[in-house]
């Protein structure tokens, strides 16, 4: 990923070396962010870089790139609130399913199970709900408790 981020900071600082206005900087900025994404880890990096630029070639452009990543910041925020939304619901949905499969093949759930499916993450359930047909016991299929 440090590639990206690289591409992306070579890129910007050749269209100051090579005088875009400070408009067209910022359009094709816009373009370019579209283009490369890069992990919000490295933003910061990123940003510093972008500030360097511009003192080297004393060019500011520091709101902008002050704007874009506040922007860029609240659109990865809400993408991440959804993304672990959904993650959580799917992982919530899984245990559901596979404590109903359980009670229909095995019996009442015991609370360790309960516990086992409970702090389960999505890839263990997966496991667990593509074993129940072939398990012989409830502790075959989730494992010693």
């Amino acid at each position: 990923m440090w590639k990206c981020k690289d591409a992306k900071i070579g890129i910007i600082r050749l269209m100051y070396e090579r005088g875009y206005s400070k408009q067209q900087i910022q359009e094709l900025f816009n373009v370019i962010d579209w283009m490369i994404k890069i992990p919000s880890d490295l933003n910061e990096d990123f940003l510093n870089a972008i500030y360097a630029i511009e003192e080297d070639k004393k060019m500011p452009y520091i709101n902008t790139a002050e704007r874009v990543g506040l922007e860029k910041g609240e659109l990865i925020g809400i993408q991440k609130g959804r993304q672990e939304g959904r993650q959580e619901g799917r992982q919530e949905g899984e245990a559901i399913a596979l404590k109903k499969l359980i009670k229909m093949k095995f019996g009442a759930l015991p609370d360790w199970a309960e516990t086992r499916i409970t702090t389960a993450d999505t890839n263990q359930l997966d496991l667990w709900i593509e074993g129940i047909l072939s398990a012989e016991s409830l502790e075959g299929l989730l494992g010693k408790h």
